[in-house]
């Protein structure tokens, strides 16, 4: 009897205790928001996982539609079997559907997608309209799979961001958690569409967020992982996306040779990116309808793939064929030329796709070409040149985006090769290096720089907006009392380096003027009363902020007035003087974020 007491005393302990448990768990998820965050993130990577799945096979669909092929590794021989003018008239057909669409219904569709979400995190407190997600898949499917040169990260990545994005809103997070969220959606496309949870968690942070913090990290990963987990289990066990040969460093010399091919990289990078928006001007300046010129670009696009159909799309069988060296010098060069005239098509013309594949491709062919001159000149020095193309993947996306760790690292998770870590490490980063010595933005903010719009700029002048006085000012005032001798002021003036001096009226610190400088010694220099007091000549109604207001309010009070400094005030006493901010107070506090 006592033995059964005591499992029934263990059991209703167990259920005490169990249901304490949930009690905990159910207040973790409503007072903090990491709890919440995680598992919204999760949800968030669930859709991410399920839209790489759905936008890849909707390019498969169209591919088959307008092709009839329905493998990426058939499509070429699909596109040679048919008549010339049906090759010729494809794409165009595809941008005729394409252009209406971005004009009329969805505009944040038109191009690669990503300066989209960038301008939603920094302007729009992360806000992007929910039907974008679906639109955008269609659209770019509709473009790649007619033949247009485009890849799917630029548009997997808008609609997993759409989706976290909408989420956050649903559920009235914050701003910050609803860049989070938008954020964890990028990353979880990118992982899902390319079996690259790390390279996710990295390109979000890099390129999108433009930031590395701890407590973005943890949804970030919880995202990747979800959504390449999905994403495996809908594609079943995934391969690696390139089936490569073994990378091979012959000599330590080849890293010399491998800085060269990151140089050359970083030059192709800033022409593919450069000109592809001045192909964009061009396209705007044709006096044609809007909804026609992605038509125009396909047409342009048909005609050039006539004789290389091998630029159409993403390209990954003949990037294959780079990597295995089975491409000819002028083959590998005539290719790279032509994937940058058709990515400047398709893209520059108003269609749909990302930059990430035509970025590979070209890199691809371009890494080939320099392995075969410098095979040709270092015989018995370096690898095959299917070796340099196979580091070239990466160079010309690092120089394009200034995101080495991001190249190296997905294309590390695509080839699943850990040989090729260390020349891509080093030809990435001279990529990066040599174009942003050319100029400061990449190829995503420079869209945005366009439209008149420099993240930069409005990040910093976003800082100073949520950074309160009261963190920066300086309490080791040096003030002067309203009966204070103009002669004492003047002298106070000369041992300091202050421009302005606070003038108070009491013991309090209540604040009655604001006294100047160049005032007080031009006084001084028309004969002016030495013993005249400081309440005579000074500023009775000085600008001021108080404690709580922000770095940017002050400044743009600054500039209004014309001081250098400005008094803080209490909150709860609007006339009693606590600090003082001066115009270098508040530019080293945006240094010190521009360094963090």
């Amino acid at each position: 009897m006592a033995a059964g007491d005591g499992q029934e005393n263990d059991f209703f302990s167990f259920i005490t205790d169990f249901k304490g448990r949930l009690k905990n768990l159910e207040s973790m998820f409503r007072t903090p928001y990491m709890p919440k965050i995680m598992v919204l993130a999760a949800l968030v990577g669930v859709v991410g996982g399920l839209g790489a799945v759905v936008f890849y096979n909707l390019i498969l669909l169209f591919k088959y539609i307008f092709y009839g092929a329905s493998d990426t590794a058939v499509y070429l021989d699909h596109v040679r079997a048919l008549p010339w003018y049906y090759r010729l008239v494809a794409p165009a057909l595809g941008g005729l559907i394409v252009g209406p669409m971005v004009t009329y219904i969805v505009p944040e569709a038109k191009g690669h997608g990503v300066p989209e979400v960038m301008e939603a995190l920094v302007l729009k407190a992360g806000e992007i309209r929910f039907i974008v997600a679906p639109l955008k898949a269609l659209i770019s499917a509709i473009c790649i799979g007619s033949g247009g040169s485009a890849g799917r990260e630029g548009p997997i990545v808008q609609i997993g961001a759409s989706f976290g994005s909408s989420l956050g809103e649903y559920f009235n997070l914050p701003p910050d958690k609803v860049k989070t969220l938008l954020g964890s959606g990028a990353a979880a496309g990118i992982a899902g569409t390319f079996n690259a949870p790390l390279a996710g968690v990295v390109f979000s942070m890099e390129v999108i967020l433009r930031k590395f913090e701890m407590e973005d990290f943890s949804p970030l990963v919880v995202s990747a992982v979800i959504g390449t987990a999905v994403a495996n289990i809908l594609f079943g066990e995934a391969d690696p996306v390139f089936q490569i040969p073994e990378h091979e460093l012959v000599n330590y010399f080849e890293l010399i040779l491998y800085m060269g091919l990151g140089i050359a990289g970083g030059i192709t990078a800033l022409i593919y990116g450069n000109f592809l928006y001045k192909m964009e001007h061009i396209f705007e300046k044709l006096p044609i309808p809007t909804a026609s010129k992605a038509a125009l670009g396909g047409l342009c696009l048909g005609i050039l793939a006539l004789a290389l159909p091998q630029v159409q799309a993403t390209g990954y069988p003949v990037m294959e064929d780079a990597l295995y060296g089975r491409l000819p010098i002028y083959t590998a060069l005539l290719l790279m030329l032509a994937k940058i005239l058709a990515t400047w098509f398709t893209l520059g013309s108003g269609g749909s796709g990302g930059i990430f594949a035509p970025a590979l491709f070209i890199g691809a062919m371009l890494g080939s070409s320099y392995g075969h001159i410098v095979g040709t000149i270092f015989p018995t020095l370096t690898a095959g040149s299917g070796s340099y193309a196979m580091v070239g993947l990466g160079t010309v996306f690092a120089g394009a985006t200034h995101a080495p760790l991001t190249a190296i690292i997905i294309l590390f998770e695509m080839t699943h090769d850990p040989l090729i870590i260390l020349p891509m490490m080093f030809a990435c980063k001279f990529s990066s290096l040599f174009t942003r010595w050319w100029q400061r933005r990449n190829i995503y903010t420079t869209k945005l720089v366009l439209r008149g719009i420099d993240l930069d700029t409005i990040e910093g002048r976003n800082v100073l907006s949520e950074i309160p006085a009261a963190e920066v000012m300086s309490t080791d005032l040096i003030t002067v009392r309203k009966d204070t001798t103009m002669e004492e002021a003047r002298d106070i003036f000369r041992n300091t380096l202050y421009n302005f001096l606070p003038v108070i009226c009491d013991d309090k610190r209540h604040l009655c003027g604001l006294l100047g400088y160049n005032y007080t010694m031009d006084y001084f220099a028309e004969g002016g009363d030495m013993d005249s007091e400081v309440s005579e000549l000074a500023y009775d109604s000085p600008p001021t902020v108080n404690e709580n207001e922000t770095l940017l309010r002050a400044l743009k009070l600054i500039d209004e007035y014309g001081i250098t400094l400005i008094p803080v005030v209490s909150e709860e006493d609007e006339n009693k003087l606590i600090g003082i901010l001066t115009r270098s107070d508040i530019l080293e506090a945006y240094h010190h974020w521009e360094i963090k």
